[in-house]
């Protein structure tokens, strides 16, 4: 067998059709019937993924690339599923052989294996019982035009623009000293873990560790620090509080913006009454230590009783997620207007207002989100929201007003679906003038991601916060911007940025957890301003002088004692590609 990387997909010797044509997986071939019980499969996935690297498949996997290994993969593996699904294999079937396979690949533990398994089946059979696509298009939907070119009119569309011309771009000049300022907090990726317990198994081999049900560690260096833990562990509940007992000491806040993901990263194990409970808890938590302050929030990918899983609006019955639309009003209800929470409550999208000349716009990311594939049923413009965000944008340029945009998901991550990608950045260059900041976070990582025009002009400048978790090998962290304030004529532009971090090593070895600053980028990077033309002759510059992009890097991580490989090479191509990639599965604009 060999691998066709142009079509990702694996070819049978002698000309033969590929395993990823759909239903043609259960046919006879060389005399006898394809095996179709639990044992098979494993054996034959386990074979492949032999052939393919079994190691590059999983790295690829968690980094979302796409390549044609990937490719091949997701092809392989819908084409199953939907040939069990069209021979009407029984639903306990399909999750045992699925079982089997996590299981003996070694994917994660026998029960997270299951625990995801559990979680997930009903919710797969019905939406590969209800789509349109094959193999090769859910892959195209999924992993961008790098799989397969899309043809079906869901899943390849184009959100209409205003009427109106793109006025002339206006430059943006620094404000006269003295003028206001706002100071922003940015607060992402909580991720708090109430089962957190010092001296618990940190290296317990799962995909989440350092919690009561791991017990205790075998030895001094598997055990979970006070304060966290760099292998696979979420934030301690005295972690968070410290933290934000910290901020409120030390710093003046007008406002908060906090970009999602509040429940820990035990997927195998939710339940809607947990992450409802979560959910109130750490919007209690920051109410009480930050009373007065409005703060602003988007949605995670993990809010939901089963990760990644957010129906259109329009599902009703079993699988609706309005339980989730409703009880995230109740509990962001107490920053938000009356007409916020209209919005929230159908779609968890909504506009507030700053200032007279600001408003701000928290997206709900799940409907770009590749993981949803919920998305697979149609994926054109869910809960009409991009419809909604060039209303909310053509309003604002009529009135002169600017706007920050907030969200989970970057725009530009392998995580989001390409066409809503490309529709939001088509739109994001047509109000250049208006949109002032995008702020973001589900990387962890402490990054950015540059827009384009079409005449290769830097546009726009999307942040990506470092995550408050430690998961994995990073330090928690917090930002604070510094943005023009409320006057006539303001720019309500990121004046600076200043980030501050928490060393694990420290705090755990002296049980002192001292929070300080990491850097400011202006004078890190000595940028005469954030505007995106200044990050993208930053990018220049890193890609020159490799001293200043090492230095980079370790702001990436947080300041993190974890132990990592060099990045250079490949890894330095690779990660100053994603900055300037702000369309998902598109890097037109990297300088190979």
């Amino acid at each position: 067998m060999e691998m066709d990387a142009a079509a990702g997909c694996m070819q049978c010797p002698g000309g033969g059709g590929g395993v990823c044509d759909g239903p043609r997986v259960g046919q006879q071939r060389g005399g006898g019937a394809l095996q179709e019980d639990g044992k098979f499969f494993p054996k034959l996935l386990s074979h492949i993924f032999d052939i393919l690297s079994f190691r590059k498949v999983v790295a690829e996997l968690k980094v979302g690339k796409t390549s044609p290994t990937m490719c091949f993969v997701c092809k392989f593996g819908v084409a199953l599923l939907q040939h069990f699904v069209e021979t009407e294999k029984p639903k306990e079937e399909i999750a045992h052989i699925a079982y089997t396979i996590c299981s003996t690949l070694k994917l994660d533990s026998d029960r997270v294996c299951a625990g995801i398994i559990d979680l997930f089946q009903d919710e797969m059979m019905y939406i590969f019982q209800r789509t349109m696509l094959g193999p090769q298009e859910v892959c195209g939907v999924l992993m961008g035009n790098e799989c397969a070119r899309i043809t079906s009119p869901l899943h390849n569309w184009t959100v209409p623009l205003t009427p109106l011309p793109k006025p002339p771009v206006q430059k943006v000049l620094e404000p006269l000293k003295g003028s206001p300022v706002l100071r922003v907090l940015h607060l992402s990726d909580t991720h708090l873990d109430p089962y957190y317990m010092e001296g618990s198994n940190a290296d317990c081999k799962e995909l989440m560790c350092c919690r009561i049900a791991d017990g205790p560690a075998p030895t001094p260096s598997q055990a979970a620090g006070k304060w966290g833990d760099y292998r696979n562990c979420d934030t301690p509940l005295r972690t968070l509080e410290n933290m934000l007992r910290h901020i409120t000491s030390k710093h003046r806040i007008d406002y908060v913006i906090w970009t999602g993901d509040i429940p820990p990263h035990d997927v195998w194990n939710t339940t809607k009454a947990e992450q409802v409970r979560l959910l109130h808890l750490v919007s209690k938590i920051l109410a009480k230590h930050l009373p007065g302050t409005p703060v602003y929030p988007a949605l995670g990918n993990h809010e939901s009783a089963r990760i990644n899983s957010f129906p259109q609006p329009e599902v009703t019955g079993k699988f609706s997620i309005q339980w989730l639309h409703e009880e995230v009003t109740k509990a962001w209800g107490r920053w938000l207007p009356v007409d916020a929470q209209r919005t929230l409550r159908e779609g968890m999208y909504y506009a507030v207002r700053i200032n007279p000349s600001l408003r701000l716009l928290s997206l709900n990311m799940n409907y770009c989100n590749s993981q949803n594939w919920w998305m697979l049923l149609n994926s054109t413009d869910p809960g009409h929201e991009l419809e909604w965000l060039v209303h909310q944008l053509q309003d604002a340029e009529l009135r002169g007003e600017k706007v920050h945009i907030i969200g989970h998901i970057p725009p530009g991550h392998s995580d989001c679906l390409p066409v809503w990608s490309a529709n939001y950045y088509r739109i994001i260059n047509r109000f250049e003038n208006t949109v002032a900041g995008q702020f973001f976070g589900h990387s962890h990582l402490d990054e950015l991601e540059v827009f384009y025009g079409e005449d290769q002009r830097p546009t726009s400048v999307a942040y990506i916060g470092p995550s408050v978790t430690s998961y994995d090998g990073v330090n928690p962290s917090y930002r604070i911007y510094t943005v023009d304030g409320s006057y006539p004529k303001s720019s309500s532009a990121v004046l600076d940025h200043e980030t501050y971090y928490l060393n694990l090593t420290e705090a755990n070895l002296w049980n002192r957890p001292t929070w300080r600053m990491s850097y400011s980028a202006r004078r890190e990077y000595g940028m005469h301003s954030l505007q995106p033309d200044q990050w993208d002759k930053l990018l220049d510059r890193f890609q020159v002088d490799d001293a200043l992009f090492q230095k980079f890097v370790r702001h990436l991580y947080h300041l993190s004692d974890f132990p990592r490989e060099e990045c250079t090479g490949e890894c330095k191509q690779e990660t100053l590609c994603r900055m300037r990639t702000a369309r998902s599965h598109d890097s037109s604009f990297c300088n190979w």
